[in-house]
């Protein structure tokens, strides 16, 4: 019995220490410097540099062509609701020989 019992010990440690190395490799990258995102430069410090020249404006772009005027419709007549628009005592919702089931 203790032989099973070893086993499952080992189990357990095993499978704690795979839990422990996952969850070291997740953090990782948020626990080191690793994820901080940095513009790439000289290898010296020299601080901070002073902002560059700010660029003329670009030109002006041409106008874009009209569009296109739509047809126009006219407006449908109102609906009525269908034969089988509300529940009924049959199991589709409507009552058979209609006409309406689709």
């Amino acid at each position: 019995m203790t032989d099973s019992n070893d086993q499952i010990t080992s189990r357990r440690r095993a499978l704690t220490r795979i839990g422990a190395l996952a969850l070291a490799a997740y953090a990782a990258p948020a626990l080191t410097t690793l994820s901080v995102a940095r513009a790439s430069g000289s290898s010296g410090s020299s601080g901070t540099s002073s902002p560059s020249p700010t660029s003329p404006p670009s030109p002006t772009s041409p106008p874009s062509p009209a569009s296109k005027s739509s047809s126009s419709t006219t407006p449908t007549s109102p609906t009525s609701p269908s034969i089988c628009s509300g529940p009924t005592d049959d199991d589709a919702g409507c009552a058979a020989g209609n006409g309406a089931n689709l």
